[in-house]
Parts: structure tokens; sequence; C-alpha cells
């Protein structure tokens, strides 16, 4: 693919990368072929390694460098303070740790000690203010518009100028909905230097999601997300948004009872042959290893999921985007 120049901004600068585009860390979905095709198009791509041991996170990065020579970012959760992955990244060569739910300031010493990077996500100002007193080098202003677990309830576009301001030159990063050329105009021109894509990326060739995850998200139309507690199990007391489908609506029709009273709960949905079961309202993203029911998962998706009506390599996905981007400022 034809290397795609954007215009410099603090972001392009700080990232050393051409195009204002940050592949977002959608854990299960995205591994080592949709993170390397998404660092070989230009964009910063982030590989999620919290799930499992620090080992099985160095494993992670090694098969994505057999992809890419291009830098990426990993992903980890700042509330469980994750300095053996932490370590275990920079062991591996990686420079930029991307933390998300919660203070990344207990994880710090380890960045720093490590000569790497912290980028943060965050729903607020004081969010935002935290991070950066943290030492931050970006911050990826999270609307309540993202699929995934989502940390707040403001709207992108009252969000990303509040962080703007308060990150005074920081690159700030615009993430919730954004899925075609006219939503990242829109958040380059809330003050924004550049844009995460996660559900547009879900429905791409190299995403781990599964086949039937992909046609629901094709299928999906402007309104088909909810967000809610619903897939609570492993990671309980956190929202997320997902498609409305047959698991949270059951749920919903039934007045949405807590765990313990919930329709068909404990059934098993899907399975991992040799690994583990699924049970219904499990947090797991349905993934091309997974066998059974998938559709009955958490299939997670944004507001923007109405825009997303095929499945292509991310490559051009991305280009495309840009293509469309510089076209329509034109």
């Amino acid at each position: 693919m034809a290397r795609l120049e954007f215009p410099e901004n603090a972001f392009t600068r700080a990232f050393g990368l051409a195009v204002p585009i940050v592949q977002a860390p959608m854990g299960g979905a995205a591994g080592p072929r949709l993170v390397a095709a998404a660092a070989n198009a230009g964009a910063l791509a982030i590989l999620p390694i919290w799930v499992g041991p620090p080992a099985a996170a160095t494993e992670a990065i090694m098969r994505t460098r057999a992809l890419t020579q291009k830098p990426f970012a990993v992903n980890l959760r700042a509330d469980l303070v994750q300095t053996d992955h932490i370590a275990a990244a920079i062991a591996a060569g990686v420079s930029l740790v991307h933390l998300f739910w919660g203070d990344l300031a207990p994880s710090m010493p380890a960045i720093r000690g490590g000569g790497a990077r912290a980028i943060a996500t965050v729903c607020d100002v004081d969010t935002a203010k935290s991070a950066l007193d943290a030492g931050a080098v970006a911050l990826i202003a999270q609307g309540v518009e993202a699929g995934g677990h989502v940390q707040g309830t403001t709207p992108l576009a009252q969000l990303v100028p509040n962080v703007v301001k308060e990150a005074a030159g920081i690159p700030v990063i615009a993430a919730g909905g954004i899925a075609d050329a006219h939503d990242v105009l829109a958040a380059l021109e809330l003050g924004a230097s550049a844009v995460m894509l996660g559900t547009r990326l879900l429905a791409s060739a190299e995403s781990d999601a599964h086949p039937d995850y992909k046609q629901a998200l094709l299928r999906a139309k402007p309104g088909d997300t909810a967000l809610s507690e619903c897939f609570d199990g492993f990671w309980p007391n956190a929202p997320h948004r997902t498609l409305k489908n047959s698991t949270f609506v059951a749920w919903d029709r039934a007045g949405r009872p807590s765990a313990g009273a919930r329709p068909g709960e404990g059934e098993i949905v899907a399975r991992i042959a040799g690994a583990f079961e699924i049970p219904r309202y499990h947090a797991a993203t349905p993934t091309q290893q997974m066998v059974g029911d998938c559709e009955a998962m958490a299939l997670y998706a944004g507001t923007g999921v109405g825009k997303v009506t095929d499945i292509r390599p991310a490559g051009t996905l991305l280009g495309e985007l840009v293509a469309a981007v510089r076209l329509a400022a034109e």
C-alpha cells in the first residue's frame, strides 16, 4: 500500500507516524496480525497483553514483530498495576505502553525505569490531569460512544475540547463512535490531533474476532448498541458498550436483574477446545478459536457500527480512510 502522508501535528510528531490514526487495543480481536497490519499502514498500533502471564505477552510481541518492522505499543490495565508485564514488554523491545482503566501513576516507575513512555485513556478533566501529572505523553479521550469497556459518560464532542484544553499541547486522541472520514474530521475539528478506530477494524480481514461476530457488526444498524453491565463475568463493575444481542435482550426484558437471577445464567455458550468454557454473561470477546453460540457472547461495538458494511484488509481500510479524509478536507 502506498504511504499516505498527512499534515504534521502534535501526534504525528510525537510518535513519528504518517497518519493520525490509532488502532484500538481490542482484547481477543487485536492480535499480532491486526496490530502488524495497522502498524504497516502507518497507524499507531496497540497490542493488548494484559490477559495471561508475562510469558504469553512476550510471545504475542514476538509474533507481532515477525510481521512488522514498525514500532507498536502494548496495552495493559492500569488498575492491575502489571509491572511484570511492563518489564516483559520492555525487555522485548517495546517502548510505548498504553494504560487503561485506572490511575497510571503506580505503573510509571516500571515504565520510566525501562526507558519507555506511557499513553493513558481518560474520560474527563480530572482523569486527564491525573494522567498528565503522572507523566503521560499522550491522552486518549474516550467518549461514551466507544465500544468495549467505557470509563465515563461524557459524549466525545464535549469531552475532547475539555481534554485538549487541559493537555496544553500534549497530543489528544479522540475515541468513541469513529468509523468514517466525516467522524475523523469532526474529531480533528474539536481539537484532537488523532483518532482511535476500534469497531471499524474489528470487521477487518486480520481481526481475530469470530466470523459470527463480524457478521453481526455488518448487520447492525445505528442504535443497535447499549451501554450496560450485562457482561460482567471476569470483569465486574465495568460498564461496557455492546450490540443488543440475544443475551442482552433477554436480560433487558427481564428488568436487568442482578447476578444470580439473570435469564440463562450459568449456561455455557461457547468453548475453546482444550482450554476453557465461556458461560453466558462472561466478558470474553468471541474469537476465531471459539465454537458454540458466539452470538450470545459480549459483542463489543461503538455507536459508529452502523457505518461498518464490509470486511476488508486493515491496510486497505486505513488507506482509504486517510484518502477520504484528505479529499473531504480539501
